[in-house]
Formats: structure tokens, sequence, C-alpha cells
């Protein structure tokens, strides 16, 4: 239980020179495409062979882009193994802890994370990165492919190597989430369950009617049937010396039960959206028998030694927010007043991907996980009192290391230093090269507190300053009523209808698809400059496929790259604002352009600008797309997606480009 040596931190206050966020997102979509195309020639190349050599030979192929430390074991006939009354142990050093009264764990050496859980003063922000264990790394693929993935999970030797693989490669990590599954709990009710090649988790069985509800145990003996969980955690934090915290987790009970109908893993959740309509009573049931097994398992795991907790509802996008709010949030906020009202000191995190994040605001979660489709600005919004933790695209990953960081130090000012944990938007995958991580931790390090805004402060109206050109003004109506008025000028709004006209054209033609799997695409981005305005505006790939008006973000620079609006609105509201300033100015663009113009036929993945048919493109670079027209010109891959930098807008004097101008309450 003593705390040991802290583990040393990385340090890097260097800048990663000017790299724009959207030559960011479009390296990183090249960079995705290549190793895809990689490893597609590496599976066709491989022959015939057990899934055991495959893993193998995938390891090796995987380690040649950086070998695993030398003190992590791939062996796992080498591996320590604990004492045979591991169990015993444990439970006796947790009546020990609380002899006299409830207290604490002892805090780890490095406590950085559980500070800024807790809403404390810190140095820079912490950091971790969720599936930061396993999948992605070359020790772990060669760990496994000697045993098998519930084989780790369920023996704590195992499954605490597997946890301090990451620690050992980075080191400057804050914290460390034990190697297990949120499917665990399914298993424990009796559902088994393994991990196909290329599949995912697949149960023997799935639950089909409300009968099937009889083949479960609805009330297992949570201590008994994971303890396996808890000895794990216990031995991690023995073998680490408590130098950085140990995370618990569960799944929630809706993701829970949707994989458990559905039968393992699926891109849709049909099935289990059906089951909440067809049959109330009997999902009322499960979800209410998954909420008391997850209480139970925080409540262990706690006990265990793992001091921060966390629930992740990976699938509660797929719900609509009413029904979201009618089925789930209630337990979940019952999940968190019930562990906190057993265990006080505790502290829990909830990661709603894609949800309505803004529902956890009064309850008892101390952190809440911000999916990468969700602005920081936005986040903040919706909870101000609470740690916020995220969100880097894990697709950035994929791009150079350099890119990587340059977004990273941009997340960590846009969220601040104060109650605010660094982490991905979601978690690793399994082709992400390991440079990724350490890239995005030079990025997290390089950030003091010094160095970025509190939470308050980046909430906070820019300063207001002279306007423009009357005639160049054009109001974009952000959310909340907010309202930002910006020179764009004629030139600038062509540019920006004819991007969004492209959009929404391969929005659409996804849209028709009968298989899911083709709606994937790339996303939009749009910089315009002139002189020290910047207005960039992106649109996320992973939002499109269940919403009918995708929102924009939009991020408005001035005075030497300065963010003065971080923002989004929807589509159509960003459509008739453009609308409203091309039609008062009906007939003054001299080419016939339509104030809206008509989506194109046809949008191709490697669509250009010129394929807007008479429309007049914007100036592009390189093969059909370019970099924004402040950045220096460079080599540029063969792009992805759309990237477009429009002409400058035409100024009749030479004056500074007034910042914008605002209406309402315009927060970041």
């Amino acid at each position: 239980l003593a705390a040991g040596a802290s583990i040393p931190s990385t340090n890097d206050a260097g800048s990663a020179g000017a790299a724009s966020f959207a030559v960011a997102a479009l390296s990183a979509a090249v960079s995705f495409a290549a190793v895809r195309r990689r490893h597609r020639r590496r599976r066709a190349g491989a022959g015939a062979g057990s899934g055991a050599q495959q893993q193998r030979q995938a390891a090796v192929c995987r380690a040649a882009a950086g070998s695993w430390p030398v003190d992590s074991i791939t062996d796992p006939a080498k591996v320590v193994q604990p004492p045979e009354d591991l169990a015993s142990w444990r439970k006796q050093a947790w009546v020990k802890l609380q002899e006299g009264g409830d207290k604490p764990w002892p805090a780890p050496a490095n406590d950085r994370l559980l500070r800024a859980a807790r809403g404390e003063k810190v140095d820079r922000a912490p950091k971790w990165i969720m599936r930061q264990a396993g999948r992605y790394l070359p020790e772990y693929l060669e760990f496994v492919s000697r045993t098998d993935f519930f084989t780790v999970c369920k023996t704590p030797a195992y499954a605490c190597e597997v946890t301090l693989q990451p620690i050992r490669r980075y080191p400057s990590l804050d914290s460390m989430i034990i190697f297990s599954d949120i499917l665990v709990i399914p298993v424990a009710m009796g559902m088994p369950c393994r991990m196909e090649p290329k599949v995912g988790p697949t149960f023997d069985f799935a639950i089909n009617t409300p009968e099937d509800l009889e083949k479960l145990n609805l009330r297992p003996d949570v201590h008994e049937t994971l303890s396996y969980v808890f000895d794990a955690i216990f031995w991690t934090r023995q073998q680490s010396k408590n130098q950085i915290p140990v995370i618990g987790f569960s799944g929630a009970p809706w993701t829970l039960m949707g994989y458990m109908i559905e039968g393992g893993a699926v891109r849709s959740f049909e099935r289990a959206k059906k089951w909440l309509y067809l049959y109330p009573e009997a999902s009322r049931k499960l979800l209410t028998a998954l909420r008391d097994i997850i209480v139970e398992y925080l409540v262990g795991q706690y006990d265990s030694g793992a001091p921060l907790l966390t629930v992740f509802d990976t699938n509660c996008g797929e719900l609509p927010p009413r029904m979201y709010e009618e089925f789930m949030v209630q337990d979940l906020k019952y999940i968190a007043s019930e562990v906190k009202k057993r265990r006080p000191h505790a502290l829990l995190t909830i990661f709603p991907k894609d949800g309505e994040m803004g529902a956890f605001e009064d309850s008892a979660f101390d952190v809440v996980g911000v999916s990468w489709t969700q602005s920081p600005a936005e986040a903040r919004r919706q909870c101000p009192t609470k740690t916020l933790q995220g969100n880097l695209d894990p697709t950035l990953i994929y791009a150079d290391p350099a890119q990587i960081k340059e977004r990273t130090r941009q997340m960590v000012k846009e969220f601040g230093v104060d109650k605010y944990i660094a982490n991905l938007g979601h978690g690793m995958l399994p082709t992400h090269p390991v440079e990724g991580p350490a890239a995005f931790m030079e990025g997290v390090d390089s950030i003091s507190r010094e160095d970025a805004p509190s939470p308050s402060s980046a909430s906070a109206p820019a300063a207001p300053m002279a306007q423009g050109r009357p005639e160049d003004m054009v109001t974009i109506h952000l959310q909340d009523a907010t309202s930002v008025s910006v020179p764009l000028g004629k030139a600038g709004v062509r540019s920006l209808q004819t991007a969004l006209a492209g959009f929404i054209s391969l929005f659409k033609e996804k849209m028709a698809c009968e298989k899911p799997a083709a709606r994937r695409w790339e996303s939009l981005d749009f910089s315009y400059s002139h002189g020290d305005l910047v207005i960039e505006a992106f649109a996320n790939p992973n939002a499109f496929a269940t919403i009918f008006d995708v929102k924009i973000f939009l991020m408005i620079k001035s005075g030497g790259g300065q963010v003065k609006v971080s923002s989004e609105c929807g589509l159509s509201a960003l459509q008739g604002d453009l609308d409203t300033f091309s039609n008062a100015m009906a007939g003054d663009f001299g080419l016939g352009v339509p104030a809206h113009p008509p989506p194109v036929a046809s949008f191709p993945p490697h669509w250009n600008a010129a394929s807007a048919g008479s429309y007049p493109p914007p100036a592009v670079s390189g093969p059909g797309f370019g970099p924004p027209s402040n950045i220096p010109s460079r080599p540029m891959p063969q792009p992805v997606g759309l990237h477009f930098s429009g002409p400058p807008v035409a100024q009749a004097d030479s004056l500074g480009l007034p910042p914008p101008q605002f209406s309402g309450h315009p927060g970041q």
C-alpha cells in the first residue's frame, strides 16, 4: 500500500511548427488509407495458418515500427505470479484500511489525475488514453498470440502485465486502466463469450425474447464471479508500487444490454432498440438487473485499489435523446449516487459517447467524458461544474507526430488545464502506430497551467473591436441564439457555398446507400483566410449517419492565430445565413452564380472544385485540394476528402482586417 517512486514525466515545451487543423485531418485520412492498404496486403500474403500464428506474424510486423520495451514480458509463462492467497490478501488489506473509520486508499506518488477529477488545481493536464493497453501494442500482440483474450482478462497476473505494458512504453502517462472487458458482466450472468478474430466478441447465444432472460442469473454473486478482476486490480497496484492510480471500469446498462441482445459486436443496434419498443417491461427488468450488478462491481473495484471508476456508455448515441433520458439516464445517476453513498471517496467518470452529456451536470459523477464529435466550448457549456475528459479524434493518431502534437496543444488550450483530463474522444484502434500516442503525450505535457486559460475564461466573449466594411459583413447564427458577424465578403461566401453544395451531394449519396459500411466517408474541411482573419469549418463524418441536420464546427481566428470564436452551428442555419447575404447581393457576382448553387450531380471521393460545374472554383493548390493560404506551401500527398482555400476578400483599403463583431451572448 505504500507509495513508490514517481514515474518520470515528459515535458517538451517546444512548438511543433505551423500545421493547421485542416491539414492535420487531411494527413490523418491519407495515413489511415495507407495503413489499411498495408494491412490488406499483409493479410492477403499471410497464407494458411492458425489464428495464433497469424497474430504472432502481425506482432512481428508491428514490432518493425518500434520494438517493445526491454522490460515487457511477451511470454505468459514468464509472468510474475501473485501468491496463491491473493484474494485473501486483498480483502484483509481493505479491512485494515477501514480500521478506525472510512478512509480512502493512500494517494499514489503521482496523483495529478485524482486531483483533476476532484476539480483541484494541477500544474498541467493529466493524461491517459482509452484502450491504452492491448490491441495496437506489438508487445501485447505477441503476448496474446500465446494465449487468448479472455484468458488474459481472467488471469490476474496476465491482466497486470498487459496493464503495465503501456506504462513501460510511455512512462509519462498519469494513470493506467486495468486490462479487462465490459462484457465480463454478461459472462458472470451466464452468457459465455469468446473473442473471434476480425469479428470481435461473440456470445454463445443472444437474448432474442423475454423468455430468454430465464437463461440468465440476474443476481450473480459479483464478488465470487468477478473476483479475478478485483485480484488483477489489487495485484497491479502492488506491482506498480502505487506510482500512478489504477482506473477501474464497467459498461453502462444500455451498452451491455445492446451486446447481449445482438449476440456480440455489431455495427447497428437495431434489434436492441426494437426491444425497448416491443418489450418495455422486459427491457426494464434487464436494465435494472444490470444496474444493480454494476454498482456491486464498481464498489468491488474500488475496494481492490481503484480510486477512479469509469462507466462507458459507448452506444448511447444510438438512441434518440428522449428515449435515452427515459430508459438510461436515471439508472446511470442511480449508479453514481449509490456508489458514492457506499464509498464516499470514490471518484466516478461517465462517458456518454455522442450522447446527452448535459444530462449528467446534476449527477454524482465527478468527470464527464467528451466525444470527439463535440467541441470543448459546447462541452463546457453543458457541464460547467464537472471535470471534462477528452477529446482528440482517434483517427488523428494516424497523422504525422508533429501534427498530432500541435492539434493536441490546441485541444488542451481550448479546454483549459483546470478541471480537465486529456484523452482521446474514444479508444485506440488496432492499426494505430505506436508513435502516435507518444506525440499526443508530448503535446499535453508541453502546455502548463500558465499557458492555457481556465474553464471560466475559456467561455468569456472576445473583446469588441471595430467593424469592417458593411458590404463584406456576413452574420452567422451559432448555438443558443448567438450570432457573429464576420467580413467574409462575396468571394468567401461563394467559396463556402460551393463547398457546402458538394458536401450535401455526397451526404445524400452516402445516406442513400443500402449498406451502412458504405456510408463511411471523409470530413468537410473548409478554410478561408485573408490578412489576420482565418475561418475554419469542420464537420466530423461520424456524426452524419444518425442525424439529419449536420452540425458544422466553426473556428474563427484573428490577430496572429488567436481564437475568437469556437462554436457549432447547424448546416441548414449556415446555408440560410449565406443565402441571406447572397440574396442581398443578388446580381453582383458578375458570373451568374445563383444565390444558393444546386448540389452537383455526383461527388466521387476525389472530387475537386472544378466539378462544381459552371461555378467559379476557389483558388486551390495540390491535386484538387490544398492547404489554407496562410500555411507555407509544401508537397501534399494524394488527398482524401474536401479541403478548400478560398480567394482573398476584395478590400478597397489597406487597413488591418477587423475581428468579428458579436450579438447576443457569444460564449467562446
